[in-house]
């Protein structure tokens, strides 16, 4: 089976699932979602973005620890956007899967998702022994970098969807 044959098998699966089905029909259904995604997608930024700037060294006044206490927030709307995500590919899954910014927003989250791997094995244990007004390790401003250009990217990309929309969709 090729990629083009595995990616048509599951355009016809996520189309034809009740998520899809739902996104297409419902008059409501885009523009809650959208609305939702974009509430997502701002307190993900507005909590993991901080924390980034502060790993990066700005803001040396407030503790990381702070700081940190808003991550759940974070993962919370990451959440929402990912289930908001899926029922949009569902509803539209030419739109996405043959899109070349929906393949560069999938990329940017994967390496987001491994700078965070990297930062909580790595990274956070050192940086929890820091006293609280410290600069940031190394690392640390390595990791706050990746991760918010990796944001940054999924936002651009998740923005540039609809400007290229595949021609035979």
């Amino acid at each position: 089976m090729t990629l083009d044959s595995a990616l048509q098998a599951l355009e016809v699966t996520l189309r034809t699932s009740p998520p899809g089905v739902w996104v297409r029909h419902s008059v409501w259904g885009w523009p809650v979602l959208e609305s939702l995604h974009f509430m997502g997608m701002s307190v993900l930024i507005g909590t993991i973005g901080l924390f980034d700037l502060r790993l990066l060294g700005f803001a040396r006044g407030v503790p990381y620890a702070a700081l940190h206490r808003l991550i759940p927030l974070g993962i919370a709307a990451y959440s929402l956007n990912m289930v908001t995500g899926f029922f949009f590919l569902s509803g539209m899954p030419d739109q996405y899967l043959w899109n070349p910014a929906f393949r560069f927003k999938v990329t940017f989250m994967a390496v987001a998702g491994l700078n965070v791997l990297f930062f909580y094995t790595r990274v956070f244990r050192r940086l929890q022994q820091l006293p609280p007004d410290s600069p940031p390790p190394l690392g640390a401003r390595v990791a706050g970098a990746v991760s918010l250009t990796m944001w940054i990217g999924v936002m651009s990309a998740g923005r540039l969807l609809t400007f290229f929309r595949p021609p035979y969709a």
